[in-house]
């Protein structure tokens, strides 16, 4: 499907296809941003003793990002319509329970301010959404987030995701949907449309290609990577390469004792949400391939005995 803009027969210039919102271009982006803005937040947020408007110090974060001009990306009704769509279920994805409870809140804060601003008294009027598509189970994680919020550092988020919850319940913008593995929103994953660099999609001939890349390209780039990976870590002969991968792997056990050796509780528990989002995610795999081999149980009773989590594993 081309996600090229098309002419509008109304006003002679050209307008967005819906397509383009469900694409890799605007999904990756959006998500680099949502990330962004998660970042910048806990930024802001640790650099005060005391944050006692958890709430203000976001939304003077969200504006200094620029966020509050998203709402005129597009303004045509048919590609709003997916552009207000796509945006709220990339927030909702950073709110499902294998992501970290701070990161599951400050997704709560984003779609909530997105979805509270949207442009409804404008002349001529710009269409809007009164609901939000969401799987069942995610629902009921979503409910469950003050519940998690059980480091004393994240204590003063608890009343403000408390009532963004109750707004939300209080104005039934969730439309629910079956459970998240039924595969029940439209499209059933984002991005739908994976947009390849012409300056990179290249067939075995030499020509260019377009569309997805094949499974058996992607196979071949893994491999390729793999076999340079293991030819860099078994180098010896080499001693300015044996110098150089001393030197990076010095470095990252200086890094990973730092964040290790860190301030107390906080980073504790940092540690503890960074492994049960790993062991989740892992678990999440194991049940969509439906292989049992026991690996993911086996590393549970390994990380359950090591006080550093999954940062304590070679």
């Amino acid at each position: 499907m081309s996600i090229v803009p098309t002419p509008s027969s109304n006003r002679g210039d050209v307008i967005l296809q819906p397509s383009y919102f469900t694409s890799s271009i605007y999904v990756t982006a959006l998500r680099d941003d949502i990330s962004t803005l998660i970042l910048k937040y806990h930024e802001a947020f640790a650099a005060q003793p005391v944050v006692a408007k958890p709430f203000a110090l976001f939304k003077a974060v969200w504006r200094s990002l620029g966020w509050p001009w998203l709402h005129f990306v597009v303004l045509d009704n048919r590609p709003r319509q997916a552009f207000l769509q796509v945006t709220a279920r990339l927030f909702l994805e950073k709110m499902v329970k294998t992501e970290a409870p701070f990161t599951r809140v400050v997704a709560l804060f984003g779609m909530y301010t997105f979805f509270y601003t949207q442009v409804k008294d404008a002349a001529p009027p710009l269409h809007y959404i009164n609901n939000i598509p969401i799987p069942s189970d995610h629902y009921l994680s979503l409910l469950a987030i003050p519940e998690s919020l059980t480091n004393p550092g994240f204590l003063v988020l608890q009343p403000h995701v408390q009532y963004i919850l109750s707004c939300f319940q209080k104005d039934r913008i969730f439309f629910i949907v079956p459970k998240s593995d039924l595969g029940a929103l439209n499209p059933r994953d984002l991005p739908r449309e994976i947009i390849v660099d012409d300056d990179t999609a290249m067939s075995e001939d030499g020509q260019k290609r377009k569309g997805r890349p094949a499974r058996r390209e992607k196979a071949k780039k893994a491999r390729l990577a793999l076999d340079s990976l293991d030819e860099w870590a078994t180098e010896v002969d080499d001693d300015e390469a044996s110098q150089r991968r001393n030197e990076v792997v010095h470095q990252y056990k200086e890094l990973k004792a730092a964040m290790l050796g860190g301030n107390g509780g906080l980073l504790s528990e940092s540690v503890e949400e960074a492994t049960r989002s790993v062991l989740g995610r892992l678990e999440e795999a194991q049940a969509q391939t439906n292989v049992e081999d026991g690996s993911v149980d086996m590393l549970k009773r390994v990380v359950a005995g090591n006080s550093k989590g999954i940062f304590g594993l070679m």
